[in-house]
């Protein structure tokens, strides 16, 4: 089926060049089917990315707040209908659904009876509570309180690796500096099913300011959260920071400013992304009238690698492609003398150093190219739009891209860009 796409890539046809901003998302777009005149928001993707979880306070509910879940056969499919999921409800408020991997695991925030109570008072706190089942689509058994992660201040939105033994979550509690906003902590354990250390915070990202949401990448490499930005405009604000190990602190966090003004009001609250990284489901403020928060979606190719250059990286971004749609793969900070940039297809990503072959500080990263088109520069950015079948069967098919251009930098004669990652959507 890849080389079905590849044979039916050409002939392309040159289109403006696409701006990435922030972290390169598409303009996201409502989900009707899932949203409804009541609050819809912090919403998390299980790892196949065909279940989303997310809580409401809609007619129908139990309590206050709700957690529902909805369904789709593929990736980027219509959503079914949200469903209540009652074995996980009570009068209380019930929120921040985690789901983990397998889908018979979940951790979600509640104040239902068994809570820790807020200091000085007999109102029970929001805490972390975490229930299983035996198959998805069978009940849950009865949540139980994470005691080991909840204090009398209140904890959640919780996210954990892949591997089970990192966590993070947000808390007004645990000597939480930033006293009522929340802030970021952490807690590790040996292994699954183990008791979680003592949560502490998470000291290079915080800075004194109120955050609704966070999720850390399966890998524990990425951490995303919403951070509340007093001004120009009073907003929530996503932002993203990354660390090459799970022993290094976080680095200096990133805006990814194509969600700054999102919604009418208030900013993007919540966000989870696939696991893959090239979807996002976002929880974002509106008016009260239409719901107050809603959910939207929208999609990108990511990046991988570094590229090399001279005074700038040769770079490599791309719309998310569809199919029916055009894919536009940007080349920037092409070198002068290259009368195109080449922009090669494989069928899977690879990270081999050119150091050796007259190329310091390239990479080659996709393997044994199957394709190349080329683009001619304009001021130093090239441009393919190629367009692709409408063919259903090729969504969720996988595809990785690297341009390269020709200089007299290196004795190789050529400038290579970072990796990107695409996946083809409907």
């Amino acid at each position: 089926m890849r080389n079905a796409l590849v044979s039916r890539l050409c002939p392309f046809v040159f289109a403006a060049a696409v701006s990435a901003q922030g972290a390169g998302f598409e303009p996201p777009t409502l989900q009707t089917v899932l949203n409804s005149t009541s609050i819809d928001t912090e919403p998390c993707l299980s790892f196949d990315g065909l279940t989303l979880w997310f809580y409401s306070n809609r007619t129908g509910g139990v309590g206050g707040l709700d957690i529902y879940s909805t369904t789709r056969s593929y990736s980027g499919g219509p959503w079914s209908a949200p469903v209540l999921d009652v074995s996980l409800s009570s009068p209380q408020s019930d929120s921040a659904p985690f789901i983990v991997l397998g889908d018979t695991e979940i951790y979600f925030s509640s104040n239902r009876p068994g809570s820790v109570p807020i200091a000085n008072s007999t109102t029970l706190s929001v805490d972390i509570w975490r229930a299983t089942r035996p198959a998805p689509g069978q009940p849950w058994s009865t949540p139980v309180n994470v005691t080991e992660l909840n204090s009398a201040g209140g904890e959640t939105q919780f996210s954990m690796t892949l591997d089970g033994t990192e966590c993070y979550f947000l808390t007004t509690g645990w000597g939480n500096p930033g006293g009522a906003n929340n802030s970021i902590y952490r807690s590790t354990r040996a292994g699954v099913g183990l008791p979680w250390s003592t949560p502490t915070i998470v000291a290079e990202l915080y800075n004194g300011k109120t955050h609704r949401d966070v999720e850390i990448s399966s890998d524990g490499l990425q951490i995303v959260y919403s951070e509340f930005q007093p001004s120009p405009v009073s907003r929530l604000w996503i932002m993203a920071a990354t660390r090459p190990d799970r022993n290094s602190p976080f680095g200096t966090p990133v805006n990814w400013s194509e969600f700054n003004s999102l919604g009418t009001v208030s900013g993007t609250n919540s966000i989870t992304l696939s696991q893959q990284g090239d979807e996002a489901i976002l929880g974002v403020g509106f008016a009260t009238a239409v719901g107050n928060q809603e959910l939207m979606r929208t999609r990108r190719s990511v990046a991988y690698g570094q590229g090399c250059g001279a005074a700038a990286p040769l770079a490599l971004a791309g719309n998310a492609p569809n199919v029916g749609g055009n894919w536009d793969l940007v080349t920037a900070n092409v070198d002068a003398v290259s009368p195109a940039a080449f922009t090669f297809f494989g069928s899977s990503p690879t990270a081999l150093p050119l150091d050796g072959i007259g190329a310091p500080g390239c990479g080659s990263f996709v393997d044994l190219p199957f394709l190349s088109l080329s683009a001619a520069p304009v001021a130093g950015v090239a441009t393919l739009s190629i367009p692709v079948p409408a063919a259903p069967a090729l969504i969720g098919q996988v595809f990785f891209s690297q341009s390269a251009c020709l200089t007299a930098g290196n004795l190789l004669g050529i400038f290579a860009s970072n990796g990107l990652k695409s996946v083809l959507g409907g």
